[in-house]
């Protein structure tokens, strides 16, 4: 039994019979419903009996009634309408009553044939808790913006596919989604909202199940070498991967596609430091805006572009400076020099101490140039959710979450939708991550690297956003792996235990990828530091971040019949680490590397008769002894 259906079946005749007796008394009262006290409400009519409700550390959410109120055809008696919906609580949960990330998923698009074919979500609007010896054991919550749903009804049976709800849950930063799968059929009206104004209640409802499938989402991404963007530009691919058992295969046919929502924002970019002194420096003034008389004595700038004109005037041009100097400098001759960045930043919002590289291979550690660490993807979140808005920016557009405006640009990446995206991704729906090679010449490789070797031919083209796992793709070396699925490489165990766990009960293991972005990382210089500053010991990163990403619905697909089956998936938050740069090989430390490896055969060269012969000495020392011995022994035999 789906998680959907558990619980459900439990309570589904007292949810008819409540459905058929919910009291029709405010019908007259607009807002009858959000006034009234929700145990007032459950004692109303001889269906409800409190001893079938307990509290119970172990129980699970229940909904206990859907109610439709005051429904009618007139237009002028539309205003009314409203739908509410009735909770137990059994583990005395303690919810967040009134926040945006309360919802409730209703189906809101039909097919001919009457199946729901599209849902969304509605926000749920505490209307009442139990108090008392009752405490938090019953909630009744209202659909916010169910009017929304007067235009898809039919007025002589209306039909509500709900597949679950979305509570939040009080110290937990998403919500959770507990499973209903139930269709909600109502017929008839409340006294005073039918045909005939003066006839008594005739309203009615039954209760139907329907499919729903439960879905627990784990996150990845997969950057690749320099992309089409050009330097310090990378391809970033997120997915998210969930198992699905056999059945729906078998039953509906090719995963087809795939629904879902979140809220996209790109990252202010954050700098990440190996300097422990520089980032004690920063930590004081992050936060702080600068301009109008407030400074900071330290400045940070990447993608410096500097050229010097035959008088000696310096034209310099940053791509990114947080308290650079911008302007022209004079000295009693004229002009000298001036400077313009692309970026002027007022704050940093983000500052990491990162003093570990990852150099995979001894090639790496030879050749490559050294620069702080990663930054853990939970590090980043972290930071995100304690960031304090001392500023007064106010927040993003997420649910009406406490998230800091100050942490995001007010923009996205080119051709994508900044905050709220509800979207449906068709298996025909194939992106290409194309690489710096793609639309820059030598020259321009030259120009942007000099003699140094980042990867710039990484290219992935047709790349299928919905891939059913087969396990001997994740066979391989792990560099070879990642690649091919576009996965990271350090989430790569993880990936290979979930495969072989969801397999042996039978379900598939889906990877979904949803989006392509830019991540941009880049070497970064900074200034007012007192001690020697190493190269490359500091990059300034930005990436883009999904809150609340949920899974809305699946649609399979099976000889020209399509089935969508609305999902069942607690919404998470989609934040990736911060990684450094590909500053290319270091010329210096390669060439003294070929050097000492010149160095180390020459004189193993000159050494090698004198190694041999130690060897050999070795070998034989043993043998000798032991023909010394037998030939003593035999002269010893031939004197007796």
């Amino acid at each position: 039994m789906t998680k959907a259906k558990t619980g459900f079946t439990l309570v589904l005749l007292v949810v008819t019979l409540l459905c058929s007796v919910m009291p029709v008394s405010y019908a007259q009262e607009v807002g009858g419903l959000d006034k009234s006290d929700v145990m007032d409400d459950l004692f109303t009519g001889n269906a409800f009996n409190i001893l079938d409700y307990p509290y119970n550390p172990f129980g699970s959410v229940q909904v206990m009634n859907f109610v439709e109120y005051c429904y009618s055809y007139k237009a002028n008696m539309k205003s009314n309408y409203g739908l509410y919906i009735y909770v137990y609580n059994p583990q005395q949960l303690a919810f967040v009553e009134n926040s945006g990330q309360n919802k409730i998923q209703i189906a809101t698009a039909f097919d001919a044939d009457h199946n729901a074919i599209k849902y969304e979500k509605f926000p749920l609007e505490c209307a009442s808790m139990s108090k008392g010896d009752y405490y938090q054991l019953f909630y009744k919550f209202k659909v916010v913006g169910a009017e929304k749903l007067l235009d898809v009804l039919n007025s002589n049976k209306r039909r509500y596919f709900i597949s679950g709800i979305e509570l939040l849950e009080k110290g937990n930063t998403n919500a959770t989604e507990y499973g209903i799968g139930g269709t909600y059929v109502f017929s008839g009206y409340a006294k005073g909202y039918g045909p005939d104004v003066n006839a008594e209640s005739t309203l009615a409802c039954d209760v139907e199940e329907f499919e729903t499938i439960n879905l627990k989402v784990h996150h990845t991404n997969y950057r690749t070498g320099m992309s089409s963007l050009g330097n310090n530009h990378y391809n970033e691919v997120n997915t998210v991967y969930f198992s699905v058992p056999n059945r729906y295969f078998e039953e509906y046919g090719n995963l087809q596609k795939i629904a879902a929502e979140w809220w996209e924002y790109k990252t202010k970019m954050a700098v990440v430091t190996a300097n422990e002194e520089f980032y004690n420096k920063i930590l004081p003034y992050v936060g702080t805006q600068i301009g109008d008389g407030v400074t900071a004595p330290f400045s940070v700038y990447s993608g410096a572009n500097s050229t010097v004109s035959m008088n000696g005037y310096i034209t310099c041009r940053y791509q990114w400076s947080f308290n650079k100097y911008i302007g022209t400098t004079t000295s009693v001759l004229g002009p000298t020099g001036s400077y313009s960045t692309d970026y002027d930043a007022k704050i940093i919002p983000y500052a990491f101490y990162s003093p570990t590289v990852n150099l995979d291979t001894v090639f790496d550690f030879l050749c490559k140039k050294v620069t702080a660490g990663s930054v853990e993807s939970n590090v980043v979140q972290d930071w995100i959710y304690n960031y304090s808005n001392d500023l007064g920016h106010g927040y993003i557009d997420c649910n009406g979450r406490q998230i800091s405006k100050d942490l995001f640009e007010e923009y996205v990446d080119e051709g994508r939708t900044m905050g709220y995206n509800n979207v449906e991704i068709d298996l025909g729906d194939t992106f290409d991550l194309d690489s710096y090679d793609s639309n820059h010449t030598w020259w321009d490789k030259l120009w942007d690297f000099g003699l140094s070797w980042p990867t710039t031919d990484e290219e992935h083209k047709d790349v299928a956003p919905i891939h059913i796992l087969d396990g001997s793709e994740l066979t391989g070396l792990k560099g070879d792996v990642s690649t091919n699925l576009l996965v990271n490489k350090e989430h790569l165990a993880d990936l290979q235990d979930y495969y072989s766990a969801e397999t042996a009960k039978g379900n598939k293991v889906v990877l979904f990828r949803f989006a392509k972005t830019d991540y941009y990382s880049a070497p970064a210089v900074y200034t007012g530091y007192e001690g020697s500053i190493p190269e490359s010991d500091t990059y300034v990163a930005s990436e883009t971040v999904f809150l609340d990403f949920d899974i809305l619905s699946l649609t399979f697909h099976k000889d020209g019949v399509y089935k969508v089956i609305p999902a069942v998936s607690n919404p998470i938050d989609i934040v990736n680490g911060f990684t450094p740069p590909d500053t290319g090989k270091d010329i210096g430390k390669s060439l003294l590397s070929i050097l000492l490896l010149i160095v180390l055969l020459v004189l193993l060269i000159i050494c090698l008769p004198w190694i041999l012969k130690v060897v050999w000495f070795l070998i034989s020392t043993p043998f000798k002894a032991l023909a010394n011995l037998a030939s003593d022994d035999k002269d010893k035999g031939d004197k007796r």
